[in-house]
C-alpha cells in the first residue's frame, strides 16, 4: 500500500506513523513544517511530529507516554562501548596465541639445543673411540688412517647420479691409498 499524504493529515494516528519510512515520515514533518536536520534519525522527526500533533491538540496528550521513546545518544555510547569490549577481547586473544607461538619458538629452540649436544657428544665418542662396535685405535693412533682428514676430499652425494658417486669415491679411495676397511 503506498503513503498518501492528504490521508495520512485527515485523520493522523501514532500507528500509521509508526508504519512510515523515513522518506515518508519527511513529508509529514515538511507538511505540518517542523523543522529538523536531515541527518536525524527516523526515531526523532517521529517524535517532533508527534509533539507538535499534540500542541495543536489533533492527538491527544497520552500518544506521546505511550509512543515508542527515541533513543538518546546512548545507544551509540552503548555501541562505542560494545565495540571497544570486543576489541580488548580481541587483544586479549591475540596476546595469547602470541604466548602460544613464543613457548612453542622457546620449545623448539631448546630441542634444537639438545639435539647439538647430542650430536656433539656423539662426535667426542667417535673421537675417543668409545662408541660399540668401533676401533679404539682410530683417533688415538697417530700412525693410522684419519678420516677427518680425508673428508673433505670424498665428492658430494648425488641421489639422482648414484654411480656416477660410487666410482668416483672409489676411485679416489685408491689415488689416496685410503685402507679398504676404512
Amino acid at each position: 500500500m503506498s503513503f498518501n499524504l492528504d490521508e495520512f493529515v485527515a485523520s493522523p494516528s501514532v500507528e500509521e506513523l509508526d508504519s512510515l519510512k523515513k522518506s515518508e515520515i519527511v513529508k509529514v514533518a515538511k507538511h505540518y513544517g517542523i523543522e529538523f536536520q536531515p541527518l536525524m534519525r527516523k526515531d526523532e522527526i517521529k517524535k517532533y511530529i508527534l509533539e507538535y500533533l499534540v500542541d495543536e491538540s489533533i492527538l491527544p496528550s497520552t500518544v506521546l507516554e505511550t509512543a515508542i521513546t527515541v533513543p538518546t545518544d546512548n545507544t551509540f555510547e552503548l555501541k562505542r562501548l560494545e565495540m571497544e569490549m570486543n576489541k580488548e577481547v580481541r587483544l586479549k586473544e591475540l596476546e595469547k596465541e602470541e604466548r602460544e607461538m613464543q613457548m612453542q619458538r622457546e620449545k623448539e629452540e631448546i630441542e634444537m639445543q639438545r639435539e647439538a649436544r647430542e650430536h656433539e657428544f656423539r662426535l667426542k665418542q667417535l673421537e675417543l673411540g668409545v662408541i660399540k662396535g668401533s676401533d679404539p685405535k682410530i683417533g688415538l693412533d697417530t700412525g693410522g688412517f684419519d678420516v677427518s682428514k680425508h673428508v673433505k676430499f670424498v665428492p658430494k652425494f648425488q641421489e639422482d647420479n648414484v654411480e656416477k658417486f660410487f666410482n668416483h669415491f672409489e676411485k679416489l679411495g685408491e689415488q689416496l691409498k685410503w685402507p679398504r676397511d676404512k
